[in-house]
């Protein structure tokens, strides 16, 4: 009775998998491991080798595999149990195996958001610009930033370098609101100062470039350029 523990991508073996045998023995319907009459647990655990493999001799009967450690970097299966794998005069020469997948567990990744401000009529870049990042925590749709369940300001402002730009880096995957407090001098603050959300998708590292234009006006001031500004209250 074997069990062979492969990559599900690339079904390249897997070492280190460790296995628990089980033979149908209370007439039920499927595996079960607990209660008044659980079925028969067949020896030690068993860890995959090199070649993905665990062996076992055993009597005839009906058994299952159950995997209870998923080599190092891959997630366990669900479900974990591989069988019934029934054991007849047969298969006791030719011998009777199954074959388990895992795949890779998925890291969450970090992302990139770049903001470039524009000139809305000439394209030029603008220093100046002063942007806060918010991450959508709360569920709601929009950019909540009061009340009793706002969502996160993850950083408190970052003002426009002479390219126009501002990046915000490191940041967790998620979705995410550009909202404009400051404008540069000479230029009027948009009607919508939010934009967003802008999904940095998870289990990947991404980059995010996102335009954003402002008219030429004098109604509003823009502060320093290209250096993150202190926390300061919402309004």
């Amino acid at each position: 009775m074997s069990v062979t523990k492969l990559d599900a991508d690339t079904e390249e073996p897997l070492a280190g998998a460790v296995f628990q045998l089980w033979r149908e023995t209370n007439g039920r319907e499927g595996l079960q491991t607990r209660g008044a009459n659980p079925d028969t647990r067949v020896g030690s655990t068993c860890e995959t080798d090199a070649e993905g493999r665990c062996d076992a001799t055993v009597d005839l009967g009906t058994y299952y595999w159950q995997e209870v450690t998923a080599p190092d970097g891959y997630d366990l299966p669900d479900p974990a149990v591989f069988g019934p794998l029934v054991l007849d005069e047969q298969g006791a020469v030719t011998g009777v195996g199954v074959t388990a997948y895992n795949r890779a567990t998925e890291e969450d990744g970090t992302a990139t958001l770049t903001v470039l401000k524009r000139d809305l009529k000439t394209g030029e870049p603008l220093p100046g610009a002063v942007f806060e990042l918010w991450r959508e925590t709360n569920g709601r749709p929009g950019l909540q930033t009061g009340g009793g369940t706002p969502d996160e300001r993850v950083d408190a402002g970052c003002a426009t370098d002479d390219a126009g730009e501002c990046v915000f880096e490191d940041l967790p995957t998620g979705s995410y609101y550009l909202r404009e407090t400051d404008v540069p001098e000479g230029y009027l603050m948009p009607l919508r100062p939010v934009s967003g959300p802008y999904a940095l998708d998870a289990g990947q590292s991404e980059s995010k470039t996102v335009t954003l234009n402002n008219r030429p006006g004098e109604r509003d001031k823009g502060k320093g350029k290209g250096k993150r500004l202190a926390a300061h209250p919402d309004h």
